[in-house]
């Protein structure tokens, strides 16, 4: 007996052994690709981000996604029962070891995405979601109730949404969930979704039969990934407005989330037949038929989306429409004819040219420019040794650029534009003060921070049958700038030209498309647009968007440095009879003897100059000003003047020997003597010069 015991112990012990090791063998590897849903503080990836990790057995990939911006990271991990030791190559995380847990495709890692703050992270895997994602709360008042309860806790501004809306309802003869669903927009634009929820909620449990209140309450619980709550109150608003499209619509892309592609396709169907012509639900046909693996009907329906004027996620209606266009990334030199071209004399119909325009666009250049030239740049304020000479310039030009034109005209767009706004100051004072203080009197410099900077672009827009285009859109976002020590915001431009200067700079933005002669379409543009400003007086707008299926990198240079004054030579004898009526000002006629590369030669000036100097004993600092032509005449020397020892003499003579710094011509010594009568205040000197800047 006690021999069977011990079998049937050692069977059990046995079996119990090998399932153990089996539960460790399963849990030794993670497969697929995980996206972040959330850190544990709360914090999840900005609108339009997506941070995935792609597992493979021992390894992983990371993969940081945003508009603009890609970061992409690899490195190992190991798995010693409900632990995991994993360790980045190059992100901050680096090596981190804790609990993790993995079910039902929700994984929980045991560190922060986000940030180096310890705690964890969840991750959702690709193509399941999480339980709560289909779970309802109950009846649609239910539903309202818990969704206001789980905003509250979560938004900001709930109390200010509160105060908005009382005094909006004034406005609105005491409707007080109208003024909380205006207030819930508002928020929504600001990209506030937790405060945009809390309104949109309130408004529907004032009026919880109004189905447009609803439907947009729906909208926002799909975002934060509850489907059951959304599906219930779409099916609720589907019964009560039957005749609606857009509940229908909604109703298909939630079952669609949820993979229930039977009754997606079912309220797919009713919101087409209420609104045959809205490609959105043609686009969310093909979606459903891709995932039930029919990919030709998918991009059947694709196109004709695309034909509707929807471009969709991914542009998927685009492929296979050019085939009548150029593949060569110079489309204009080698591009195939335009197989839209009627081939007869018969007078083409509105719909037969809209075609003509269709496909995708690319942009060799679209730029807006100020300051190209030291006349546009420069701007002088005040006189004398006062003087500030401002100069400013600005770009906007497109790094990336990408536009598709549909069947019927309509446009779709997006790209990004890199931002330079340089400015600076050359002020004759400023010469001989040291730059702190020179920064309190006045000094000016601005610049965007990093020098530069980038902003997405998304925009939209129709052609006509005439080849006019009308685009609507501004880069997004505002620049940060550092003007004269201080930071602040400033509002973005478009790179495109506008109708006129003021309000019209926001758009609508008008260009014409024109058709080369082997009938492939183009865009161009090379205009100026004055602005009447004091700084930027005038701006230069260029564009070449054409048609292709090459990828083209637009041209986008900086600005340009002006070119400097030349030096006329690099040694110099100047003799100089000099009138000063005051201590800034001198007028100075001149015969200077320079020798440069033809020999010797003479050359007598008059002008007007801006002086300026600071003396401390024998040693001196100058600053000489020529507004003739924006030069500059630094100078650090030491010298005797004999006025220090003829006490009372009217003739005063000096001698000095000076290192100087000329914006012409460089480094060099200057050495000069001369005589000065105090009466008459006039002067006599000769000065020899020789620069070096051209063997430094």
């Amino acid at each position: 007996m006690k021999r069977g015991l011990f079998c049937i112990a050692r069977i059990t012990a046995f079996s119990l052994a090998l399932l153990f090791a089996g539960l460790i063998s399963n849990a030794q590897t993670l497969q697929g690709k995980y996206t972040l849903v959330k850190d544990s503080d709360g914090k999840s990836p900005k609108n339009q981000a997506v941070i995935s990790l792609t597992f493979a057995p021992g390894t992983f990939k990371l993969k940081a996604a945003m508009p603009g911006q890609t970061v992409e990271d690899n490195g190992t991990y190991k798995i010693t029962g409900n632990n995991i030791t994993i360790i980045f190559k190059e992100m901050e995380q680096g090596k981190q070891t804790g609990p993790f847990s993995n079910v039902d495709g929700t994984l929980t890692l045991p560190f922060k995405m986000l940030s180096n703050e310890k705690g964890t992270s969840t991750w959702q895997k690709e193509g399941t979601l999480p339980a709560a994602a289909t779970v309802v709360t109950g009846t649609v008042p239910q539903i309202i109730a818990q969704t206001l309860a789980d905003a509250k806790s979560k938004a900001k501004y709930y109390e200010q949404v509160d105060k908005n809306a009382a005094i909006t309802a004034k406005k609105l003869k005491g409707n007080m969930a109208q003024a909380y669903y205006i207030n819930a927009m508002v928020c929504y634009f600001k990209n506030l979704r937790p405060d945009a929820l809390y309104g949109y909620a309130k408004a529907a449990q004032l009026q919880p039969t109004n189905g447009l209140f609803l439907n947009n309450l729906a909208l926002l619980l799909m975002d934060n990934s509850k489907y059951g709550d959304a599906i219930a109150l779409l099916k609720e608003v589907t019964r009560t407005f039957p005749n609606l499209a857009s509940p229908f619509g909604n109703l298909a892309i939630a079952y669609y989330k949820t993979n229930d592609m039977v009754r997606a396709d079912s309220a797919n169907r009713v919101a087409r037949r209420i609104d045959p012509q809205n490609g959105l639900y043609c686009y969310t046909e093909g979606k459903i038929k891709e995932k039930k693996g029919k990919k030709e009907g998918a991009q059947k329906s694709f196109e004709e989306a695309w034909d509707l004027g929807y471009a969709g996620e991914g542009r998927e209606g685009a492929r296979g429409k050019n085939a009548s266009v150029a593949k060569s990334p110079t489309p204009v030199k080698s591009s195939k004819p335009n197989s839209n071209k009627p081939k007869t004399n018969k007078p083409q119909t509105k719909e037969e040219k809209l075609a003509q325009w269709e496909g995708h666009y690319e942009a060799e250049v679209a730029s807006a420019r100020s300051g190209e030239t030291a006349a546009d740049a420069n701007t002088k304020f005040g006189d004398g040794l006062g003087s500030t000479n401002i100069n400013l310039q600005t770009l906007a030009c497109a790094k990336e650029f990408s536009m598709d034109i549909s069947r019927m005209g309509n446009i779709s767009g997006t790209g990004n534009v890199l931002y330079v706004y340089q400015g600076g100051t050359a002020a004759p004072a400023m010469g001989v003060i040291p730059a702190p203080v020179a920064g309190t009197m006045g000094g000016f410099t601005s610049n965007l921070k990093d020098g530069f900077q980038i902003r997405d672009w998304s925009f939209s827009g129709t052609i006509d049958e005439d080849g006019n285009v009308e685009i609507h859109g501004m880069p997004s976002g505002e620049l940060d700038l550092l003007n004269v020590g201080k930071w602040q915001k400033i509002k973005t431009w478009s790179p495109l030209p506008p109708d006129g200067p003021g309000a019209a700079m926001k758009g609508p933005f008008h260009m014409k498309m024109k058709m080369d002669e082997k009938g492939v379409p183009f865009i161009t543009v090379n205009q100026y647009l004055a602005l009447n400003d004091k700084l930027i007086r005038r701006v230069h707008y260029q564009a070449f968007i054409v048609r292709t299926d090459g990828d083209i990198t637009p041209k986008c240079d900086g600005p340009q440095a002006p070119e400097p004054a030349k030096c006329a030579a690099t040694e110099s004898i100047k003799t100089k009879v000099t009138f000063s009526p005051n201590d800034v000002v001198s007028i100075e006629a001149s015969n200077t003897f320079t020798k440069g590369p033809n020999g010797v030669q003479s050359q007598q000036e008059m002008g007007v100059n801006v002086t300026g100097s600071l003396e401390i004993g024998p040693v001196g600092a100058g600053v000489e000003f020529h507004p003739s032509d924006n030069s500059y005449e630094l100078s650090v020397g030491v010298g005797v003047d004999t006025e220090d020892l003829l006490k009372g003499s009217p003739i005063s003579f000096g001698e000095k020997l000076d290192l100087i710094y000329d914006s012409k011509c460089g480094w060099g010594v200057k050495a000069s003597a001369g005589l000065k009568n105090k009466f008459s205040s006039t002067s006599y000197s000769v000065e020899g010069v020789i620069f070096f800047n051209k063997g430094l």
